[in-house]
């Protein structure tokens, strides 16, 4: 019976592969991939546009039911303790005595407090930062510390989020209700003390520019944290911080945790550069582009984004006066409350949520199911072509394997440019640690006229079909592989290389200048220019320095967090983007081909082939 099922008849495969319709369908690819590929690249680009709206955005819900327990009331009356704690603290002014009397608060309230030191090699900047953690552990009374809580803010500049802890410190002290351990985490340097701190904590050194001490004692594993400064402790709104390191993003409960609250206390929550908390078609366009943008960076935009490589869902909070406040101490002590009391009720980690996905608002967000289908049509387009290209350039009978080609390959012209353009991106990425910040535009540079340079003095070859063929294939996988990891840079990078790409093909001289000026302009590092000055006319507005001295620091902070941080989006662009470019800039395509004499010399080969075929059955 197995037989039965699984044996395909030979009939039915004849007809599957018969001779007319594969004629059919390579005819349909050369004369109209260009079509086909256009119209996958454009409605891929619409869908993308459609995120923003309503109907194919979805509202944010809660998977867990265990967080619900937070929405209740709340015990917090320490507003005119937070109140006299900012006071007492605002008037110490040196860091030492700030330090000694944060350490004597926590002992006062019968915490375990203890002192954490590193020190940080910025190579890049050519400086070594010192500084001076202090964290303290709250045990919970019914529970062996087999899991933890962290709640963390910044030491210095920050004098209104510390007397807030200290306050919330103050009403756990007295409860018996905690099932976890809570680690309160003050850190110097922002994102360098929390990465010294997780290294240590966890007992895993991943960079060799971060040397912390080991710590003193641990609690239980992480299961979740909150990141909260105070600018201000007068605020009209909060910004949520959802980015983690390398376009990661946590767990949507917890998202959705942090915005129910806010809902319960009449908080106003924006995310980072949303203008709008639920706003129209085009306000949800702009806040899905701008969280976009801070995802495909990879960067660290926020301290929490530390805690995501050690599998820690973590969300970032911070105080916003734009109008006029609305909130004080008491609305920020009870937000913080229910929070930390609603990952306190959770009975394992996160994991019944979406980890993946796109948020236009706070209000809504975009699933994976949906994002990855114009996704896939952008990049089906270069797929048609390179089918097309590949049935230009042999010939397929219904007897053979109908991924071989006829013509004969040089494999190692072929190869060489995407081989030599990848050795100058690893190069790259290996000397980049050596320079300079005022020199590492220059480093960017010096690998980019290198590759044209090269690319200008290749020649043209007879099989530049399958050349082609092969340099969309690199891109194509290039942006499946880079989909898997961060999906905005994927939709920021191959929207233009996809259409400058499908835009090469042969054609007369002065159509060939432009093709090449507009390769030229897909270019990685011209691309990542023109989104920095998105990003700093957009993003950093209220900044006085000139556009190169921004250009260059967030440059320079990107290469270097490579290195201190683990960010790997300059080894993306050495070893993957530069490379995958570099192959579609060496490739020399003939002057001016159009399809019917592509149809016609695959005609011609095709009757040679078919008659010789004949010749030799007839001879056996």
């Amino acid at each position: 019976r197995i037989q039965i099922l699984f044996e395909l008849p030979t009939d039915n495969m004849k007809t599957l592969l018969n001779k007319n319709r594969m004629k059919q369908l390579k005819e349909l690819l050369k004369t109209r991939s260009y079509v086909l590929s256009f119209l996958f690249f454009i409605v891929g680009v619409v869908g993308i546009a459609l995120f923003a709206d309503l109907r194919v955005n979805q509202n944010t819900f809660v998977s867990e039911n265990a967080l619900l327990p937070g929405y209740v009331v709340t015990k917090y009356r320490g507003e005119h303790t937070a109140a006299m704690l900012h006071k007492e603290y605002s008037a110490l002014l040196s860091d030492g005595k700030r330090r000694q009397w944060i350490s004597g608060m926590f002992k006062e309230y019968g915490l375990e407090v203890y002192s954490h030191n590193f020190t940080v090699k910025r190579p890049l900047f050519k400086e070594q930062l010192k500084g001076e953690n202090i964290f303290a552990i709250y045990r919970a009374p019914k529970t062996p510390s087999t899991e933890a809580l962290v709640f963390s803010t910044t030491l210095r500049a920050n004098q209104n989020a510390i007397p807030l802890m200290l306050s919330i410190v103050d009403l756990i002290s007295k409860q018996t209700i905690w099932a976890k351990d809570i680690i309160f985490l003050i850190a110097e340097h922002d994102e360098f003390g929390v990465g010294a701190f997780l290294q240590s904590y966890h007992d895993i050194y991943t960079s060799d520019y971060i040397k912390s001490h080991p710590l003193l004692t641990h609690s239980g594993a992480i299961q979740a944290a909150i990141h909260i400064n105070m600018p201000v402790y007068h605020f009209d709104r909060l910004r949520m911080y959802v980015e983690a390191m390398n376009g990661q993003l946590p767990d949507i409960d917890l998202v959705v945790l942090v915005r129910q609250i806010c809902r319960q206390e009449n908080i106003h929550l924006l995310l980072r550069n949303s203008p709008h908390d639920v706003g129209d078609f085009k306000g949800n366009l702009i806040g899905l582009h701008a969280n976009m943008a801070w995802q495909a960076a990879g960067r660290v935009a926020f301290p929490s984004a530390l805690y995501h490589p050690y599998n820690i869902h973590a969300v970032g909070i911070e105080t916003e006066l734009r109008y006029g406040y609305r909130y004080k101490w008491g609305h920020m002590g009870r937000f913080t409350e229910s929070v930390l009391r609603s990952i306190n009720n959770l009975e394992e980690q996160f994991h019944t949520a979406y980890y993946f996905y796109l948020m236009p608002c706070v209000e809504r967000f975009v699933s994976l199911s949906v994002y990855m289908v114009p996704c896939g049509l952008i990049l089906a387009a270069s797929a048609v072509r390179i089918l097309s290209l590949w049935f230009s350039a042999g010939t397929i009978t219904p007897s053979e394997n109908f991924f071989i080609s006829q013509q004969s390959v040089n494999v190692i012209d072929c190869v060489y440019p995407f081989l030599l353009a990848l050795c100058l991106g690893v190069l790259n990425e290996l000397i980049s640690i050596s320079f300079h910040r005022s020199n590492i535009l220059l480093l960017i540079g010096m690998t980019q006229i290198i590759t044209v340079v090269i690319g200008c003095f290749t020649h043209q070859r007879e099989d530049w079909r399958l050349h082609q063929a092969f340099a969309l294939l690199v891109h194509v996988l290039a942006m499946v592989l880079l989909c898997m990891l961060n999906i905005s840079l994927t939709i920021f990078y191959a929207i233009p290389t996809t259409i400058a790409y499908l835009l090469q093909f042969p054609f007369n001289k002065p159509v060939r200048v432009i093709q090449r000026a507009l390769l030229l302009a897909a270019n990685p590092a011209l691309l990542v220019v023109f989104y920095a000055y998105l990003y700093v006319y957009v993003q950093l507005d209220n900044e006085t320095d000139g556009f190169f001295e921004k250009l260059q620091t967030l440059v320079t902070e990107t290469i270097e967090s490579n290195y201190t941080l683990g960010v790997w989006t300059w080894k993306a662009y050495s070893c993957l983007l530069l490379p995958a470019w570099g192959l579609q800039w060496c490739l020399k395509l003939p002057s001016e081909v159009t399809v019917s004499e592509e149809v016609t010399d695959s005609e011609k080969s095709t009757s040679k082939d078919v008659s010789s075929s004949e010749v030799k059955t007839k001879v056996e």
